[in-house]
């Protein structure tokens, strides 16, 4: 990561008064996003303050993560306990490991630090909500408010879609900056209201997952399909005949081709976004993925990804992959033409 140069490009974000109201940070394995987002909202929580009392506090309460007017929300590890599920009640565990650690912090640390065994932490619904809380009450020193989503990949759908709605209506001079070490693992319309900071890491690594040249035939042919079915009754006869080919289908070759699916959908509605940066992928046939992803909008890229989410959670209880595949078929032809 060049820490100097997106530095400055942060510093000229700040100096530039057109602060965007979410950014995403992709972790490269340095461990110094947090350090990076804090300095960033330190620029950000001065930038208005002229007092210089005002402007020590600003500086002490980053450094000692109290501040006010700067949240930070991290996954923490579920229990049964609705007291102790949410971000609040760890936050002085998590707070003690950041500064222990000078910022530089990873999920391993916190995990460590918390020693809840092999609990995986995850960001939950709860935790945003807390969040929301907090932001219906007015800041406290400086006009800005800046919230860190630590390790914003771990966040469940329940989370993800009730902070896609808090970033679409942030409220006045609130900031989001989100750091996560996949953003493949975030809704794409999350990013998509996000201005991306390369950090030169991962971000536009092959997926290894999408280059498999029958996955993607199969997928070409399931979405020619359903584009023309509104066209050519013929076309409703290939979706039945795609529906029995995934159904001949080893179980595991199935859901490998339902988590395909969802990852060439993200990227196709991360192209139409035109946020070129995240996509890296590259057709191995005749698939027209450049004419493909205008198709893939706000509108149908959630309940298109949806659909492969539920075969792949369906064909764990050996629903019949025929039954499966049929249902996709026909729901992805509904949304696609608009349904």
């Amino acid at each position: 990561m060049e820490v100097q140069k997106i530095s400055d490009e942060l510093e000229g974000i700040v100096e530039s008064k057109r602060i965007p109201n979410a950014l995403i940070f992709e972790a490269d394995g340095s461990n110094s996003e947090l350090e990076m987002s804090l300095e960033f909202a330190k620029k950000i929580l001065l930038s208005k303050e002229t007092d210089p009392v005002n402007q020590n506090k600003i500086i002490r309460g980053i450094q000692s993560l109290s501040y006010p007017d700067l949240h930070v929300v991290f996954p923490i590890p579920i229990s049964n306990n609705k007291k102790k599920d949410l971000y609040d009640y760890h936050f002085k565990s998590w707070a003690e490991m950041a500064v222990k650690n000078n910022m530089k912090v990873s999920l391993s640390k916190w995990k460590d630090a918390i020693s809840y065994g092999n609990k995986q932490p995850i960001i939950n619904i709860d935790s945003v909500r807390s969040l929301i809380k907090k932001l219906s009450v007015s800041s406290f020193y400086s006009n800005y408010r800046v919230i860190i989503f630590w390790m914003a990949d771990k966040m469940n759908e329940d989370a993800a879609n009730m902070l896609l709605k808090t970033i679409e209506e942030p409220g006045r001079e609130t900031i989001f900056l989100l750091i996560a070490e996949d953003l493949r693992n975030i809704l794409p319309t999350i990013i998509s209201r996000c201005q991306v900071v390369n950090t030169g890491s991962v971000i536009t690594k092959d997926y290894d997952g999408l280059e498999n040249s029958e996955f993607e035939s199969l997928f070409s042919n399931l979405m020619r399909s359903a584009f023309q079915a509104n066209k050519n009754p013929k076309s409703l006869a290939e979706l039945v005949n795609w529906s029995r080919d995934v159904g001949k289908m080893d179980k595991q070759d199935a859901q490998s081709f339902f988590k395909f699916s969802i990852e060439l959908l993200r990227q196709a509605y991360l192209k139409n976004m035109e946020i070129e940066e995240l996509v890296s992928f590259t057709p191995s046939t005749e698939f027209n993925f450049e004419a493909f992803s205008k198709f893939i909008t706000q509108n149908n890229i959630e309940g298109l990804s949806s659909g492969f989410e539920n075969a792949i959670y369906e064909s764990s209880r050996n629903i019949k992959l025929s039954m499966i595949a049929t249902d996709i078929a026909f729901k992805t032809t509904k949304l696609i033409h608009g349904g």
